[in-house]
């Protein structure tokens, strides 16, 4: 899959964050959309396919924690990949958001090369298991059509 087909969504209070973030990832042809709060990306969310989500914490209203939370507790939602990129850097914040459900954890600052990379790799490892999810619907689909097949073929000789 092309870059220029792979959804990321940035989701942070920052304005200036979320420009940094979206110059890095345009320039690496990636799809960006925006969120200035977790209340809206959650919107977005329902309204739009996404293969990445890049999540700051410190946000007002709704912490990145709870929106990683919600996300992972919707059935449709809960698949996308979460990079927190936050300023929140004692391990007790690292801890929290792995068990919140994050895949990665990138402290602010950062630096560009490792932001692309881990993005990269985030974007393969989902795109890898989207294509063995559907490989697997289909080879059961194939096997149920070859049992149904035998079963008939089955039926005939008696």
């Amino acid at each position: 899959m092309k870059k220029g087909n792979v959804h990321i969504l940035v989701v942070d209070d920052n304005k200036e964050n979320l420009k940094v973030v979206g110059n890095f990832l345009n320039e690496e042809g990636y799809k960006i959309a925006f969120s200035l709060n977790g209340e809206e990306a959650l919107k977005l969310l329902k309204k739009n396919k996404f293969d990445l989500i890049l999540l700051d914490i410190m946000m007002p209203e709704m912490d990145g924690f709870e929106v990683c939370n919600r996300i992972k507790a919707d059935e449709e939602l809960k698949n996308v990949p979460i990079i927190f990129l936050t300023a929140k850097s004692s391990s007790e914040d690292i801890v929290k958001g792995f068990k919140s459900g994050g895949v990665d954890y990138i402290t602010k600052p950062f630096k560009k090369e490792e932001l692309i990379v881990r993005v990269q790799n985030h974007v393969e490892l989902k795109l890898m298991r989207d294509y063995l999810k559907q490989e697997s619907a289909r080879n059961k689909e194939s096997r149920d059509e070859m049992m149904r097949t035998l079963m008939q073929f089955g039926k005939t000789l008696k």
